[in-house]
């Protein structure tokens, strides 16, 4: 098998998460979003849930384009495409999760 094939074919698992972002882009989809689901109507009322609906969307779409770095540096032997990838991985991750939780955007006035 060629390593554009295998490229393709593994890419095809990235699909269900670029069709989650979709509803988390337009504002939609709060549980889709793991703790904010489970969170008592209380502490909902707290969150501007279509803006962190966006917030969560973007960052799910960055970590996607980054794994699918992960990938073709891995069909391409290319090692620091992959290491480069997965640090930007934990970085976006760890960024990401920071701003949406201490962002005053994120939060109802």
């Amino acid at each position: 098998m060629g390593k554009w094939t295998m490229f393709w074919i593994l890419s095809i698992f990235s699909l269900p998460g670029f069709a989650l972002s979709i509803p988390l882009l337009r504002g939609k989809g709060g549980s889709l979003i793991a703790g904010y689901n489970a969170a008592s109507p209380e502490e909902k009322a707290k969150w501007n849930e279509p803006a962190l609906c966006r917030g969560v969307g973007v960052l799910l779409l960055a970590i996607l384009f980054c794994m699918e770095a992960v990938l073709a540096g891995a069909v391409l032997g290319n090692k620091s495409l992959i290491w480069g990838s997965l640090g930007l991985v934990a970085a976006l991750t760890g960024a990401g999760l920071v701003y949406l939780n201490n962002s005053p955007r994120f939060r109802k006035k």
